[in-house]
This record gives C-alpha cells, structure tokens and sequence, in this order.
C-alpha cells in the first residue's frame, strides 16, 4: 500500500487502487463499476477519471502496484541472513504469498486470472523474467558458497528455479486456508533444499 503526502494526487491515486483490489477481491472485476471505486474510495467519480480513463487502465495499474511490491519484497528477501531454505522461502513468498493473499483467495480467482491475462499479460511476463533472473542468481550464489549442490541432481540453477516455481503453483491449487498455503510452500522449500545440500563430508568440485 502507498502512502503518500495527504492530500496529493498521488493519495487519491492510491486509494482508488486499493479500493478497487478489495471491489475486485470481494465482487469480481465485471461487476464491479467505476462508481463503485469511487464511492469506496470516499471520491467523487470525476476525480477518478482524472487518474484513470477506465477500468481497464485501473486494473492494470493495480497489477502494476502488485507487480512493484512482489519485486520490491524480493529483492529485500534476497538480501536477508539466513539458511537458503529460509531466503528461499521468503523469496517465494514475496511473489506466491503475496499473489494468494491478493488474489487466489478471492471467490472470483478465476475471473481475476482471465483479466490479469487480457490485460496486464505483458507485465506479467516481464516481471515473471526478472523474478526468474533473481531466483536463478540466488541459487548460482548459494552452489558457489557450498549451501546447495544441484548437480548431484544432473539439475543446474535454472532446472531448480523452475522446479521451486512450480512447486509453488502447485501449493496454491490445493491450499484451503493461507495458514496453509504458507506451511506448505516452507515444508517443500525444505525438502527440496534437503535433497540438493551439499552431503557432510562430501568434497565441492
């Protein structure tokens, strides 16, 4: 959520935004209106219009905040102290975590999924890339100081990038709850972690 000076475009920009996630969230994206933003929002319909042209330029604006937060959490997660499995997590997190919490709990998931897709596709195509490079870099990192060993796997730092991506789509299909959801996706990060470490005793190449 942005927080910017009282009173600023910027502010009235915001909260149209975050009260069209929660109109998105709870109603849908087809049902919710521009009226209904504005009037969440505590704004006259026609400051809206001064942000936005439509929607569809809102939707995707929203997608763009969430996009700028996933990578602004990452790249924090990335830095952090901790085992890998711990980074790793919380890598995840900042993109999966965050997605669910956002999206996937909604009753309306797949009709938001369907929007993001019509209209925001290319964002999330370039982010998905750039999450990917972070993954792939933490992973190299972690093989050069000895925390991961992948290739006893016959797997390199993209083959495991993409594995824990998936890994991560898949806690997601069959979460009931984000106690879950969380639980999960840390309990997957470990094993897979587990298998690829480094065995005691066992000399790098």
């Amino acid at each position: 959520m942005i927080s910017p000076k009282k009173g600023a475009p910027e502010s009235k920009r915001a909260a149209i935004l975050d009260a069209a996630l929660k109109l998105f969230s709870q109603y849908g994206y087809r049902r919710t209106s521009i009226d209904d933003i504005a009037r969440a929002a505590e704004i006259a319909k026609g400051t809206v219009y001064l942000s936005f042209k439509s929607k569809e330029e809102i939707f995707r604006a929203l997608c763009e905040s969430l996009i700028e937060r996933t990578e602004s959490a990452a790249k924090v997660a990335r830095a952090s102290e901790g085992p890998i499995d711990e980074r790793l997590v919380a890598v995840l997190e900042a993109k999966f975590g965050l997605l669910f919490e956002t999206v996937y709990r909604s009753a309306h998931a797949a009709e938001l999924m369907d929007s993001k897709n019509r209209l925001s596709a290319d964002l999330f195509a370039q982010s998905g890339r750039r999450y990917m490079k972070v993954l792939r870099e933490m992973i190299e990192e972690a093989t050069r100081a000895g925390e991961l060993a992948p290739s006893r796997m016959d797997l390199d730092a993209d083959d495991l990038a993409e594995m824990l991506v998936a890994a991560a789509h898949g806690v997601e299909n069959n979460a009931t709850s984000p106690a879950r959801y969380h639980r999960r996706l840390r309990e997957i990060v470990r094993v897979i972690v587990a298998g690829l470490s480094v065995a005691r005793g066992e000399v790098r190449a």
